[in-house]
């Protein structure tokens, strides 16, 4: 690991190239350009299927297959966007510490250290903040829209958020906790708590815990 580093300090263009290729990785297949349309043509076969499941009709396989490819694409590009801004999150502050080092911080910059991302204000244990998305959801249904469920949450935990969980994030335009609590939701999709193939900008428990 210390070779590793020793590697990247000797030539820091190479960490460049490295993080790049990550980004490029972490992107690859997520076309924006589609993604309405597949949102579309998800909804469509969805009401489709649930149409036909009303009138007793069989559901032809083709179709549930359809539906069940477009929802796991949605959630991929999902899960992709939501790993690059949690980058985005990260990099903005390691550009911040970058220019204090080189002296660039002007005194309004230094005025703000104490809501840095850096910051050592207690937070939220994230076993508690994933406690509270599973049963902000169970509240809701099971499944419910990212927006509802960060409101859902912030009811639950009146009173109970830390200081380092009410820091204003600049570069996502929101409080830790909610950044936090999103980022948590992507490990919790990662183990099967919460469905990896739900519809963009919805969370939806997994089996097993409605």
């Amino acid at each position: 690991m210390s070779q590793d580093i020793d590697r990247f300090v000797k030539a820091p263009s190479l960490l460049i190239d490295l993080v790049r290729d990550v980004i490029d990785r972490i992107d690859c297949g997520s076309n924006n350009a589609d993604t309405g349309e597949k949102e579309a043509q998800l909804r469509e076969i969805a009401k489709a299927v649930e149409k036909l499941e009303k009138m007793g009709v069989p559901v032809p396989d083709a179709l549930r297959a359809e539906k069940t490819r477009l929802a796991a694409d949605l959630g991929t590009q999902s899960q992709s966007e939501q790993t690059l801004q949690h980058l985005a999150d990260e990099f903005t502050g390691i550009v911040k510490n970058l220019n204090a080092r080189l002296g660039l911080c002007s005194v309004a910059t230094n005025s703000k250290k104490p809501a840095a991302k850096r910051s050592r204000s207690p937070k939220m244990d994230k076993s508690v903040l994933r406690k509270n998305i599973i049963k902000a959801l169970r509240t809701l249904g099971g499944r419910a829209r990212v927006a509802d469920v960060i409101e859902e949450m912030g009811r639950q935990l009146k009173g109970k958020l830390l200081l380092g969980d009410l820091e204003w994030r600049e570069s996502t335009n929101e409080y830790a906790w909610q950044n936090n609590a999103k980022w948590e939701r992507y490990h919790m999709t990662q183990d099967g708590t919460l469905r990896s193939d739900s519809p963009r900008g919805y969370w939806e428990l997994g089996e097993g815990q409605k």
